[in-house]
């Protein structure tokens, strides 16, 4: 898939801005698990199949994680990041960036 484009998402508490979440790293783990991602790393889980890849990336911030979303696929599969989103109770914000 290295040829196709990357889409860049935020999973934010806030629809509008990227908002960092408090819960412990365990939580995520524990619900990206359970949407059938694997650990690919300390801070983030991967997603894979013949249609796409999807990988979430937690960001240290002062008060616990930032988290963004990256897909990878021949359309957007932005479904799978609002999954990812539901399942936490937040929103994707689309190309969002990290408060300065």
């Amino acid at each position: 898939m290295s040829t196709l484009s990357v889409r860049k998402f935020a999973i934010s508490l806030d629809p509008q801005h990227v908002v960092d979440f408090s819960q412990p790293l365990d939580y995520f783990a524990e619900v990206f698990h359970d949407l059938g991602f694997t650990p690919s790393g300390t801070y983030s889980f991967r997603y894979s199949d013949h249609e796409c890849m999807v990988k979430i990336e937690l960001q240290r911030s002062p008060d616990g994680y930032y988290l963004w979303a990256y897909v990878q696929a021949i359309d957007e599969h932005e479904y799978r990041i609002r999954e990812c989103a539901d399942a936490i109770g937040a929103y994707v914000v689309s190309g969002g960036k990290k408060p300065i």
